[in-house]
């Protein structure tokens, strides 16, 4: 009798899909989770060495840094070169919480075969030299003028003196042996 009702019973299938195939039996919700988490960490992974990989084999080497300031080379710098004193100038600068007046003076060094037709032009637009320090001075950020070496300074100065000068070569070097904060407006 038992084996009738086992007869008359039919089998269970295991449950199908849309596509009639037989589903896998669900796992359980952690399983599944790392599953996924393993599966996108690997194509994360691969995909990170195949970047490096790429930028390794088909991406070029840096260029050199070249310094902003270039520097003549010689062998008897006291020899080779003159300092001319510029300007010396008294400028307020508003840019930082207060008005300071800034006391500047300005030397250039430039390369003795320059130096007569420098200090032509120095005497012959004293005025407009003075303008344009004052210009830089003024607009000048308020952490230019604390820098250590007021490179920033020195280079801004550099630029447009060169301008002025029409020749980019003819100032080797320039020198601000006072730069003096006095508070003002308190």
């Amino acid at each position: 009798m038992a084996q009738d009702k086992a007869k008359d019973k039919p089998k269970e299938e295991p449950a199908k899909d849309g596509a009639g195939e037989a589903a896998p039996e669900k796992a359980s919700g952690k399983s599944g989770k790392m599953m996924t988490m393993a599966i996108f960490g690997g194509a994360m992974l691969i995909e990170g060495v195949a970047i490096f990989a790429c930028m390794k084999f088909l991406g070029t080497e840096p260029d050199p840094t070249h310094g902003m300031q270039e520097m003549t080379v010689t062998s008897k710098p006291w020899a080779q070169s003159v300092e001319m004193p510029v300007a010396k100038v008294r400028v307020p600068n508003n840019n930082g919480a207060r008005t300071v007046l800034y006391s500047v003076n300005v030397v250039l060094s430039v390369h003795h075969a320059e130096a007569d037709r420098i200090r032509e032009f120095m005497e012959n637009r004293k005025s407009t030299i003075e303008d344009v320090i004052s210009r830089v001075v003024r607009s000048a950020d308020e952490g230019h003028l604390a820098e250590p070496g007021l490179e920033t300074l020195k280079r801004q100065i550099r630029f447009e003196l060169s301008t002025l000068f029409g020749d980019d070569r003819a100032i080797e070097q320039v020198l601000i042996p006072e730069c003096t904060p006095i508070p003002a407006g308190f």
